[in-house]
């Protein structure tokens, strides 16, 4: 058993989390480790990529290159969990009132995993202008 695992057994039987949090935890970690074996294999992409290339009479403007880590936004993911309950109502009311209609405590790593391997590559025109892509590597 992988220590991990077993500093949430430990906090659970001393009551410091719940066994929802427990479960949560843990499937998180189960999910990690089968990421890890998967990505190995170079089936995962390792980064998410955002590019803007000013295009005709702006073309001389500033170019934009960001590369994200997947590891980072997997982490993230994961800390979602442990939110407690009243503040992940709080959010998902607040992002409701912007019209952004998400759940966090809905959210699995598997949404993240689907989104990723669907997203390979978009790119779009904004305003005949700019050039941005959107993909992952």
């Amino acid at each position: 058993m992988s220590d991990e695992k077993k500093r949430i057994l430990e906090m659970l039987s001393k009551n410091k989390i719940t066994v929802d949090e427990a479960e949560r935890l843990l499937t998180a970690l189960g999910d990690s480790n089968d990421r890890g074996k998967s990505s190995s294999s170079g089936n995962m992409p390792k980064y998410l990529r955002v590019q803007v290339e000013p295009q005709g009479p702006k073309s001389d403007g500033e170019r934009v290159n960001v590369r994200v880590p997947m590891n980072l936004i997997r982490a993230g993911l994961k800390w979602v969990s442990l939110i407690p309950k009243d503040a992940q109502g709080k959010v998902t009311d607040a992002l409701n009132e912007k019209g952004i209609d998400m759940d966090f405590s809905k959210l699995k790593p598997e949404d993240l995993e689907e989104l990723v391997m669907n997203l390979k590559d978009l790119q779009v025109e904004v305003d005949g202008e700019d050039k941005v892509r959107v993909f992952c590597e």
